[in-house]
């Protein structure tokens, strides 16, 4: 005989478990291109202004460099979103 209480044991449908999982590597690997995209357009508008190239609106005023990490965290992250909206929608 064993001493296994099945009290303890849940039922969880296959396709939600699956799902899960899938929608995990997605929110991490977003996460981490996320991160890899602000770290690359940060340096590299750092890099180039640097090198004196002016980062400039048609107005005039200068864009700061973190002013373009935070837009592209934002469009990432956007971005991020929608894939998850679409992997949960396409699996219906």
């Amino acid at each position: 005989m064993s001493n296994v209480s099945h009290a303890d044991v849940v039922a969880v449908p296959a396709g939600d478990h699956a799902t899960s999982n899938r929608f995990r590597r997605l929110a991490l690997t977003g996460c981490i291109a996320t991160l890899a995209a602000v770290v690359v357009t940060t340096s590299a508008a750092a890099l180039a202004r640097s090198l004196g190239v002016e980062l400039e609106v048609s107005g005039g005023e200068t864009i700061p460099v973190s002013g373009i990490a935070v837009v592209t965290g934002f469009f990432s992250a956007v971005g991020v979103v929608i894939a998850a909206a679409f992997l949960r929608w396409s699996a219906r």
